[in-house]
C-alpha cells in the first residue's frame, strides 16, 4: 500500500516536470516561434503606424477640406452680400433718379402754374390800364369841356370889359393844367391877367400861389413842377402891374390833393395852381 502511494506520488512528479520544462528537442522550435512572434508584433506596429499615418493624413484632408469648404462658403456669402448691397445701391439710386424725376416733374408743373398766373394777371392788369386809359380820357374830355366853357365865359367877360365880366373872371381863383404842363393856356392867361389887374387896383393885397401836382412821380420831381406852376403866375402878375414884394409862390407837390382817388379824375383836379388873397 504504502508503495502504491510512493509510485503515484513519483508519477505526479514526473507529469509535473513534463508539463513545466519541454523536452531538449523542442528547445529550437519554441525559439523560433519567439522569433516569430516578434517580427509579427513588429509587422503589426508597422501596420499600426501606417494606419496612424494615414488616419493623420486623412484628418489633416479633411480638415484641408473643412477649411476649404468654409472658404467657400464665406466666399459665397462674400458674393451674396455684395451682391445684395449692389442690389441696395441700385435701389438707391433708382430711387433717386425717380425722386429727381418727379422733383423735376414738379418743378415744371409749378412754373407752368406760375407762368399761367403771370399772364392771367398780366391779361388783368392790361384790361385794368384799358378801363384807366378810357376813364381818363372821359375825365381829360370833361375837364376840357368844363375849362372851355368857362374860358368863353371868360372870353366874352373880356371882350365886354363890364364889372360883371371881371368878376366872372375873377371867381375862377384855380389855373388847372395837363400833365407835366407847368405854362398858361391863352384862356389861363386871361383869368390871371383879370385877377392882376384887379390886385394893381388895390394897391397892397399880399398874394399867395400855391403849386401842386398829381400823385404820380418822385416828390422831388412833382415839388419842382408845383413851384415852376406859381413861378409861371407871378411872373404873370407882375406883368400886370402887381408888387413881386407882395407875392409869394410856393409849392406843394403832391402832398395837397384836393382829390384823393387814383384815377385821371382826381389827378386832372390836383394839377393846379391856386391864386389866394389876401393873405393874413
Amino acid at each position: 500500500m504504502k508503495n502504491t502511494v510512493i509510485g503515484a506520488v513519483l508519477a505526479a512528479l514526473l507529469v509535473a516536470c513534463a508539463s513545466d520544462a519541454p523536452p531538449v528537442g523542442d528547445l529550437k522550435t519554441n525559439g523560433q516561434a519567439s522569433v516569430a512572434a516578434d517580427t509579427s508584433l513588429s509587422a503589426t506596429d508597422a501596420a499600426a503606424d501606417r494606419a496612424a499615418t494615414a488616419k493623420a493624413d486623412a484628418d489633416a484632408a479633411a480638415a484641408r477640406n473643412a477649411a476649404n469648404a468654409a472658404a467657400a462658403r464665406e466666399a459665397e456669402n462674400a458674393a451674396r452680400t455684395a451682391a445684395e448691397l449692389k442690389a441696395a445701391q441700385t435701389a438707391v439710386t433708382k430711387a433717386q433718379a425717380d425722386t429727381t424725376v418727379e422733383s423735376g416733374a414738379a418743378k415744371a408743373a409749378a412754373a407752368r402754374e406760375a407762368a399761367e398766373r403771370d399772364a392771367a394777371n398780366a391779361a388783368k392788369l392790361a384790361a385794368q390800364n384799358e378801363r384807366d386809359k378810357a376813364e381818363a380820357a372821359a375825365a381829360a374830355r370833361e375837364s376840357a369841356a368844363r375849362r372851355e366853357a368857362e374860358n368863353a365865359a371868360a372870353t366874352r367877360a373880356t371882350t365886354d370889359h363890364s364889372d360883371a365880366a371881371l368878376n366872372t373872371l375873377l371867381s375862377n381863383r384855380i389855373i388847372y393844367y395837363p400833365t407835366d404842363v407847368d405854362i398858361l393856356s391863352e384862356q389861363d392867361r386871361m383869368i390871371v391877367q383879370a385877377h392882376a389887374k384887379h390886385l394893381s387896383r388895390q394897391g397892397s393885397l399880399a398874394t399867395r400861389l400855391e403849386g401842386h401836382a398829381d400823385e404820380r412821380g418822385s416828390s422831388e420831381y412833382n415839388l419842382a413842377l408845383g413851384q415852376r406852376r406859381a413861378d409861371n403866375v407871378k411872373k404873370m402878375l407882375i406883368l400886370g402891374g402887381v408888387k413881386a414884394s407882395l407875392i409869394e409862390a410856393i409849392s406843394y407837390g403832391e402832398e395837397k390833393p384836393v382829390a384823393t382817388a387814383h384815377d385821371e379824375s382826381a389827378w386832372s383836379q390836383n394839377r393846379r395852381t391856386e391864386i389866394i388873397y389876401p393873405v393874413k
